[in-house]
């Protein structure tokens, strides 16, 4: 994707106005870019969550890309102004937000490109619905026969209340991985710039192995810069579907300022990596047709089966030798 769509396509993302149980101008501006891709069709769940789906040809899809569309922010509540999301309480001043109706964000730049960095007052989690829709532009372009998953979830800071109505009737098969996106604050090692984490698992669960590494492969393949960790500064809705026995995998991109608090104290924008975020798309795209364009018996977890079970072979004379010591 050239870079100025790629800008173009964020910067219309992240300065979309968003908050818990108020996801609907981002919902309103997903259905509009959407709508002129001819491979993808878009629903909704009974909860709102949207549900955007990548077919070309008859391939199965196998994965299904999620992203939060809240951001911790303020709503009127019985006349009140009232904050939703994880915020420490002396940081909460409402003399500096800016109200939308009945939803109110920080007074702070929708969207700033400087230095490589995007700076805004809300990359979590847009910057992961950016990607998902980023990923289906890439497709198109391609022409990629095969199918993928997108879902656009509901109020995830208050609890993955959108995640979680979706896995109690899980709609897309057993067979299908979900795969959050997510702006992470560092931990486990990561940093940011040096490319998109491929999780191990968040402060609650474990991931899916195998969905991991094909995460991995797929990265190391066509050379996309990653980092392997295990981030559990916090969680994310891969957790939520674990809890419901829907197998599920991880990708975050580094965050600063971690729900809009610097270090310190006082609220700033978010940051990330444009690089990073580059990177994300790259790697999910590239994990898609991977998937799509080889056989089962060839995936990560039966190939690393096959190179173990052939280093034991090599090593068999070595155990029965060893044998004739054992009493």
């Amino acid at each position: 994707m050239h870079h100025q769509t790629f800008v173009s396509l964020f910067k219309k993302v992240l300065s979309t106005p968003t908050a818990p149980f108020h996801e609907y101008h981002v919902a309103d501006l997903i259905r509009e870019i959407i709508e002129p891709m001819p491979h993808v069709t878009l629903n909704k769940d009974v909860y709102g969550n949207l549900i955007a789906c990548y077919q070309r040809g008859r391939k199965r899809p196998k994965l299904a890309f999620a992203a939060h569309m809240d951001h911790p922010g303020w709503v009127k509540f019985q006349g009140k102004p009232e904050f939703l999301g994880g915020v420490p309480k002396e940081r909460l001043d409402p003399e500096k937000v800016e109200w939308f109706g009945n939803f109110g964000m920080w007074k702070l730049k929708p969207f700033e490109l400087k230095n490589g960095m995007i700076h805004s007052r809300v990359c979590d989690d847009l910057v992961g619905c950016a990607a998902i829709l980023a990923m289906f532009m890439e497709l198109e372009a391609a022409g990629a026969e095969t199918t993928v998953y997108g879902l656009f979830t509901r109020a995830e800071e208050v609890g993955f209340i959108g995640s979680i109505e979706m896995a109690k009737q899980w709609p897309l098969g057993k067979e299908i991985c979900f795969v959050s996106l997510e702006t992470s604050a560092a931990r486990g090692g990561a940093l940011q710039g040096k490319g998109p984490v491929i999780r191990v698992g968040d402060r609650i669960s474990v991931f899916d192995d195998a969905i991991t590494a094909e995460l991995v492969d797929a990265a190391k393949e066509v050379k996309i810069p990653h980092q392997r960790a295990l981030l559990d500064g916090g969680a994310c809705e891969a957790t939520a579907m674990n809890l419901y026995g829907v197998a599920a995998a991880g990708l975050s991109v580094i965050l600063g300022n971690y729900h809009n608090c610097p270090p310190r104290k006082g609220i700033k924008e978010e940051c990330i990596s444009l690089a990073d975020a580059k990177s994300l798309v790259k790697l999910i795209t590239a994990t898609v047709i991977r998937m799509s364009d080889r056989r089962a018996s060839d995936t990560s977890k039966t190939k690393l089966r096959k190179r173990l079970e052939k280093r034991a072979r090599a090593h068999r004379k070595y155990e029965r030798r060893a044998r004739r010591d054992w009493v």
